[in-house]
């Protein structure tokens, strides 16, 4: 069972910790995402699979941080943290955290602008926290066997099993740019403000029209099933 901390009082949160000091934290961003999926998109998908997962390992989970890094979208819509900013609030949330007693807190990432950031918080913590604090972070599409696309038919099938009343597939179309066959195409111009859309002409990377509500499901399953046997390792 899982407790979404902010649906507790001080007392309950007090009575659970005696059972779990483990908190799931999802990350995710507000940006474009194509004519047909919603800005949330990200933290829609992070959020739910965060919850799934949460409920399997029986430990706390905060409400998902839905503001990241997306300059790479510029001039399209988004709402983007800079990179010290995100850091900043990371930190500050688990040095909090470890002030209530927890132990653990485990970052689901369901934006690849937030992965740069995410891998220097336990650094970045270093001299501000206790020592028997761990903290992880998890890339849900590093555990798939899909590759990550954005707003193509992995995360447009991702919504559909997810808030499939969100989703306006007949306004879904495929990058109006040919794409990078390079399988570092995507993270290289994640890293450049302004690039995503110069890149593939409408903010789209990849083709949202194979997408389904089935496809969806059987992702999220793996994704779920995978994350638990990975945190069901940690130290």
């Amino acid at each position: 069972m899982s407790v979404q901390i902010y649906n507790i009082s001080h007392y309950g949160f007090r009575k659970y910790l005696r059972r779990t000091r483990r908190v799931i934290v999802p990350i995710g961003s507000l940006e474009q995402h194509g004519a047909h999926l919603p800005v949330s998109t990200d933290s829609i998908i992070s959020e739910r699979i965060a919850m799934l997962v949460a409920e399997r390992v029986k430990c706390f989970i905060l409400p998902v941080i839905s503001y990241g890094v997306s300059f790479e979208h510029l001039p399209m819509f988004n709402i983007s943290l800079r990179n010290s900013t995100l850091s900043d609030l990371l930190c500050e949330v688990c040095i909090s955290l470890s002030g209530q007693g927890v132990r653990e807190v485990i970052f689901i990432n369901g934006h690849h602008g937030n992965t740069g950031v995410l891998q220097y918080i336990s650094q970045n913590l270093d001299a501000k926290i206790l020592d028997d604090i761990s903290i992880y972070a998890i890339n849900y599409w590093n555990v798939m066997h899909r590759e990550l696309d954005h707003a193509g038919e992995v995360e447009t099938s991702l919504v559909l099993a997810i808030s499939p009343q969100l989703v306006q597939m007949d306004k879904a179309q495929p990058n109006s740019k040919r794409l990078s066959k390079s399988k570092i195409a995507y993270s290289t111009i994640t890293s450049r403000p302004g690039s995503f859309p110069k890149e593939t002409g409408n903010g789209i990377w990849g083709d949202p029209r194979m997408a389904s509500k089935q496809k969806g499901e059987r992702l999220i399953k793996e994704i779920v099933r995978n994350l638990i046997q990975i945190i069901s390792e940690l130290p």
